[in-house]
């Protein structure tokens, strides 16, 4: 590692010590992290594992009990870097995805779009230094949930603004190329029309701007695909895994056999299963699809696997591949992306 990479974690494991930790050095490492990250691949490297590490997925999360590998001051910033999330934001996977956003592209002094969620005021401007911030929310996706919004929790600022549209439609609401970059979180599996939501981002964006999000789990993933459309009722005590990707046919059969015989409960299930507007059904294809087709260019694009998932669930593997031809992928929860305007 470079001297002032070293000089960096010393700082790390000196004064980021819980449980006291000076605001001062809060700010300063998250100022610096996005300097270090991009000038020390050996610490690219190392942070980008351990966060793996702790999430569960991707190559770190299998290693032999006999071979310790951890590194404890990555292990210290991950760990931080959750905590923070957690307890000062309340928000522990939102500002981990920003954080990890915030290494790779530096947001300091740049202005900066959030679809489909509201970031702390104070974290935005004080601590990350954003020159400039815009937030998006979809007014069909506030009416599904209950009229709350998520700005509302924040406290406002002469260089916030909050824009109540869909995402399809940014770019007759924001300047054309006046963007530096664009975050997204749990977002794009709820945008009805992504393909068209991504060229108006593009068209937003500065030549050289940047998009990232991060979003699971997707449709066709077996056990929390559904994004909680499938209803509760009596003669369903538990979720049935996977019924929202069995043919409508198959779907109609599997409530008749848990004993819900009304034709007018069997077709509100029904309704509300492949008609809520919640989640937008797009597939693991699909989304790869649209992702990788659009204007932009994919600098990164990491898949969130199950891997041994059909080892925990055959008999649904099974009656899925039987019932529906249109659904391949069952694994994939989601996905993290970055892409950049060039």
């Amino acid at each position: 590692m470079k001297e002032e990479t070293l000089d960096f974690l010393d700082f790390v494991k000196k004064d980021l010590k819980p449980p006291l930790i000076h605001n001062n050095s809060y700010n300063y490492y998250l100022r610096k992290l996005p300097y270090i990250y991009n000038n020390d691949i050996t610490f690219r490297l190392l942070f980008d594992w351990h966060f793996k590490l702790d999430t569960g997925y991707g190559s770190a999360w299998y290693r032999p009990t006999a071979i310790h590998l951890k590194e404890e001051v990555f292990e210290l910033q991950i760990a931080l870097i959750n905590g923070w999330g957690q307890n000062i934001y309340n928000s522990p996977y939102q500002f981990r995805e920003l954080i990890l956003f915030h290494a790779r592209a530096d947001l300091y002094n740049k202005s900066l779009l959030e679809i489909g969620g509201s970031t702390n005021t104070n974290l935005i401007f004080d601590t990350l230094g954003v020159n400039e911030y815009i937030n998006i929310e979809s007014p069909d996706y506030i009416d599904s949930q209950d009229k709350s919004t998520y700005s509302e929790q924040h406290s406002s600022h002469q260089k916030r603004k909050t824009i109540f549209t869909n995402a399809e439609e940014i770019e007759s609401f924001v300047q054309k190329e006046s963007i530096d970059h664009i975050f997204s979180v749990a977002c794009f599996e709820h945008i009805y029309d992504l393909e068209t939501a991504l060229n108006s981002c593009y068209n937003c964006l500065k030549e050289g701007g940047t998009l990232y999000s991060y979003f699971a789990p997707i449709y066709s993933y077996l056990t929390k695909g559904d994004h909680g459309v499938i209803p509760k009722h009596k003669s369903l005590p538990n979720k049935p895994i996977g019924l929202h990707l069995l043919s409508s046919i198959d779907q109609r059969k599997a409530l008749q056999e848990a004993g819900i015989n009304s034709p007018n409960e069997i077709q509100d299930i029904l309704g509300r299963i492949n008609f809520n507007r919640i989640p937008n059904r797009l597939k693991y294809e699909e989304y790869e699809r649209i992702l990788t087709e659009s204007p932009f260019s994919v600098i990164d694009l990491e898949r969130l696997d199950s891997l041994n998932l059909s080892k925990n669930y055959p008999k649904e593997f099974n009656q899925i591949r039987r019932s529906n031809k249109n659904v391949s992928n069952l694994i994939t929860c989601g996905f993290r992306v970055l892409m950049v305007k060039d």
